[in-house]
C-alpha cells in the first residue's frame, strides 16, 4: 500500500467517518431541528436523516485584543441562527497540509473567529454517545472541515452524536508571551484553551442535541493525536471527557518555556519588534505573521531550515507537565485508558 492510500485509509477507518456523497456549497437544504444554546438559537438541516450543524460558535472572535489570549464565550445573538455552512478555520500557511489532502479540503475562508464545531446527530431527543474530533495537521495547519472529517454516517450508523472541532493553531495558537507579564501570562496554549473551551461548550449544550454530557469520547488521528494526548494533561480538561482515543500519533512532550521562549525572540527579531513593542503583535495583519513565521533559514529555524515550530508549551499552568514522559497522567490512567 503506497503512502497516499495509507493514509486515507488509516484517517477513515480510523475516525469511523465512512461518508457516502457530503452535500456541497450552494445546494439546498432542507431545514431541521431549532436547538437553543447557552449564546443563541441555531437551525440545522436534514442530511439523509441526520439533523446536521455546522460553523456553530463555541467561543468569541480571536481577533484584536483576543488574539494569543484565551479563548473567550461565545457572543450571544438574537433570532435563529442558521447552521448551514462551515465556518472559518483558523490561519494557516497555504498548502501547509500534505498533497493528498487536496482533494478533501473545502478551503473554507480562513479567519479569527475560527472557533466553531460542526455538529452532526441523529435526532435532538434521546442521550447518546458524544464523539469530539480532533483534525490532523499537527499544531499547525489542516481543518475539521475536510470531507473525510464528516460525521454524518458515524452519528447515522452508530447512533451518535459526532462533533468536529475548529481552533487556533501555529502562531495564532501556541505564541510564547507569559514571560511578559501582565495581560500575557495567560498566552502559550491558546490553541489547546479552545480545545477546553469546546469541551466546556459540549457539556453545557450537548443535552439539547440528543447527547449525554457524561459520556463524552475526544479522538483524533496524528496531530489529532497530539491534541487528545495534550488534554489528557491539562487540568482545565478534567472532568470534560470521558474516553480518550489517540490514532497513529501522541505528544509525548510539550515544548519547554525556554524553547518558546527562543520561539518567540526569533519572531520578534523577523518582524523587527523590540520587547517592548510586544502588544503591536495584536494589530499587525495576518499574513505578516504567516510570512514570518515561514521564511527560511537562521539558527533558530525548525528541521531542514522550515519556518518557526509553534506547539503546546509546558509552562506550569494550563499544562503542568509533559504529556506522557515519563509516563501516563496519573489521574487519567484508570479512566482515561
Amino acid at each position: 500500500m503506497n503512502r497516499r492510500d495509507f493514509f486515507n485509509a488509516t484517517a477513515l477507518a480510523g475516525a469511523g467517518l465512512l461518508i457516502d456523497t457530503p452535500l456541497t456549497f450552494g445546494q439546498t437544504r432542507t431545514p431541521g431541528a431549532t436547538v437553543e444554546t447557552s449564546a443563541g438559537k441555531v437551525r440545522g438541516y436534514l442530511e439523509n436523516s441526520v439533523q446536521a450543524f455546522k460553523g456553530v460558535p463555541y467561543g468569541a472572535s480571536t481577533a484584536g485584543a483576543n488574539r494569543f489570549m484565551p479563548p473567550q464565550k461565545a457572543q450571544a445573538w438574537t433570532g435563529v441562527k442558521d447552521a448551514f455552512e462551515l465556518g472559518p478555520r483558523t490561519i494557516a500557511p497555504v498548502g501547509g497540509e500534505p498533497e493528498e489532502m487536496l482533494s478533501v479540503d473545502p478551503r473554507e475562508p480562513q479567519g479569527e473567529d475560527c472557533l466553531v464545531l460542526n455538529l452532526w446527530t441523529p435526532a435532538t431527543s434521546g442521550r447518546r454517545p458524544v464523539m469530539v474530533w480532533f483534525h490532523g495537521g499537527g499544531f499547525a495547519s489542516g481543518s475539521a472541515s475536510y470531507s473525510i472529517y464528516d460525521g454524518r454516517e458515524l452519528a447515522r450508523k452508530h447512533d451518535v452524536v459526532a462533533i468536529g472541532v475548529n481552533h487556533r493553531l501555529n502562531v495564532f495558537g501556541y505564541l510564547y508571551l507569559a514571560e511578559f507579564g501582565g495581560r500575557w501570562a495567560q498566552t502559550g496554549n491558546a490553541g489547546m484553551l479552545d480545545a477546553v473551551r469546546a469541551l466546556e461548550w459540549i457539556k453545557e449544550n450537548i443535552a439539547r442535541f440528543g447527547g449525554d454530557p457524561g459520556n463524552v469520547t475526544i479522538f483524533g488521528q496524528s496531530g489529532g493525536a497530539g491534541k487528545v494526548s495534550t488534554l489528557m494533561a491539562m487540568p482545565a480538561a478534567k472532568g470534560l471527557f470521558h474516553r480518550a482515543i489517540a490514532q497513529s500519533g501522541a505528544a509525548l512532550t510539550g515544548t519547554p518555556k525556554a524553547q518558546a521562549s527562543r520561539t518567540t525572540e526569533a519572531l520578534l527579531q523577523r518582524l523587527n519588534l523590540t520587547k517592548d513593542q510586544v502588544d503591536r503583535l495584536q494589530t499587525l495583519p495576518t499574513a505578516q505573521l504567516l510570512a514570518a513565521i515561514a521564511a527560511r533559514g537562521g539558527r533558530e529555524a525548525g528541521p531542514a531550515g522550515a519556518g518557526l515550530n509553534f506547539g503546546p508549551v509546558v509552562d506550569g499552568t494550563t499544562l503542568l507537565h509533559d504529556p506522557f514522559t515519563p509516563g501516563a497522567p496519573r489521574s487519567r490512567r484508570q479512566s482515561h485508558s
